[in-house]
């Protein structure tokens, strides 16, 4: 809207409304549109810069509405990430029944608190990120794809809430990340709604033998031979 009116007002007037706008609309203040943390999107850049020499590709797994793929396309088109392609893994179409199921089953949660981003497909989402020629988004359940064509992988983002997904997806993620790649994984927090991540996560590191990193609140490293 605000680009359509820079076109057809001039300068001044448009300078009065967005005043009008900010003082007494309460209209165009800041905000924080990112259902992460601060620290998650640091812990992104300082990753990506740290491999930034590394010749792999990065997977966002779980995308959502595409906030954070956005953060990342912007940072790797700016800085020149030039051979490296960016994955974004959904199913575009919420969680399946058997994950859900899981939860509701075997972890005791409500499912109409696990209901979420059905307005999603994968056709409207790709419409947004067209600018973005190194943006190869793949539908598809996280936990049955074979991430070897992916490779090599340094980097990647696991963003899928529960905990099926979240522990299958990090069997098959770390066996397949170069050494001193790094898996980040969001939601690494206990006793809330989608604390199976938290769950898979923990699980997870014992079983490869290491201890858990996680900074901030909720978001979980874990380093390949690192």
């Amino acid at each position: 809207m605000i680009n359509i009116l820079k076109k057809i007002l001039p300068k001044r007037i448009l300078s009065f409304l967005k005043r009008i706008a900010f003082i007494y609309l309460k209209i165009g203040g800041p905000k924080y549109d990112f259902n992460v943390e601060p620290i998650l999107l640091a812990t992104i850049i300082n990753e990506l810069e740290r491999l930034k020499p590394v010749k792999g590709n990065i997977l966002e797994i779980g995308v959502a509405r595409g906030m954070t793929t956005r953060f990342i396309c912007e940072h790797l088109k700016l800085q020149s990430f030039n051979e490296d392609l960016l994955f974004a893994i959904d199913t575009f179409d919420s969680f399946t029944d058997d994950d859900l199921n899981f939860e509701v089953n075997e972890r005791g949660k409500k499912l109409s608190d696990l209901r979420e981003f059905e307005f999603i497909n994968i056709e409207a989402w790709s419409s947004y990120f067209k600018e973005f020629d190194f943006l190869k988004p793949i539908k598809s359940d996280c936990s049955i794809l074979e991430y070897e064509k992916f490779g090599p992988i340094k980097l990647s983002l696991l963003d899928v809430d529960l905990y099926l997904p979240t522990l299958k997806t990090l069997q098959k993620l770390y066996r397949n990340t170069l050494d001193g790649g790094v898996i980040i994984v969001d939601d690494v927090k206990d006793n809330m709604t989608y604390d199976g991540a938290f769950q898979a996560y923990m699980e997870f590191c014992k079983e490869i033998g290491k201890k858990p990193n996680i900074v901030g609140n909720r978001c979980g490293l874990i380093y390949k031979n690192k």
